[in-house]
């Protein structure tokens, strides 16, 4: 008699870190928050507070750090850039991303009439979870990192010489932020751990990775950054925790 051993319960949208732990593949994009908002507009409608709540703040290409007047536009809507992160999100706007996903996937679940395997929460991580995602890519970067120009592979500020000249890495025409699956997985088969946007933990006002505007040290996983509003250089992703019954 033969037995077919059953496949383990990945929440969707994931990778599997460890029996409980499991993340998001990149972070999260244009395309997956406008789902987001879509979905409660058309719930909630057009106006109400519920929408505009979900609304990312476009203004903060207006910095003096960001400033790029045409993304204000189209960064956010523009299909051209529905595979980039979304940025121009607050700590609460991703706490209430996360509490929808959480609640949709368990209905989807429900619909599929799998009532087993909802004992889970999507949120964000914890800094000490952030660095388990990330602790291969020190190894990354201090290894095999670099493309043939001698150039990590990361969406961050390079000091290429020693007068100090600033040069983004070797994807043709970076500006800013880059789609979220560029670049090389890390060990876990996550992207852009470091680099890109910085990332957003559960712990409010503390962000880590580094983004498009830090140079190579501030990305390192060691690193926290602060951050006090929604800024065109910081983002998240989620990661998703399996309770033990």
């Amino acid at each position: 008699m033969s037995f077919v051993k059953k496949k383990p319960f990945i929440p969707p949208g994931t990778v599997q870190i460890n029996d409980s732990l499991f993340a998001d593949e990149a972070e999260i994009s244009n395309f997956s928050w406008i789902e987001y908002e879509m979905w409660t507009k058309s719930i909630y409608g057009k106006n109400s507070k519920e929408h505009l709540a979900t609304l990312p703040d476009t203004a903060v290409w207006l910095d003096k750090l960001a400033y790029n007047e045409p993304y204000v536009k189209y960064y956010y809507r523009h299909i051209a850039y529905r595979e980039y992160p979304v940025v121009g999100i607050s700590y609460e706007q991703a706490t209430a991303f996360c509490k929808w996903r959480t609640e949709r996937v368990k209905l989807f679940l429900t619909i599929k009439k799998d009532f087993k395997n909802q004992n889970f929460e999507y949120r964000l991580p914890t800094k000490s979870e952030w660095e388990k995602l990330a602790e291969t890519s020190t190894n990354f970067l201090n290894n095999n990192g670099k493309n043939n120009k001698g150039v990590y592979q990361i969406n961050c500020i390079h000091i290429i010489d020693s007068a100090g000249t600033k040069k983004y890495d070797y994807i043709e025409n970076v500006d800013v932020t880059t789609p979220v699956k560029s670049y090389i997985k890390n060990h876990f088969e996550l992207y852009n751990l470091l680099g890109n946007v910085a990332e957003m933990v559960n712990e409010k006002g503390i962000c880590k990775g580094g983004g498009w505007r830090n140079n190579l040290e501030e990305c390192r996983v060691g690193k926290n950054q602060d951050y006090t509003k929604p800024t065109a250089w910081l983002g998240f992703r989620c990661v998703c925790v399996i309770r033990k019954n």
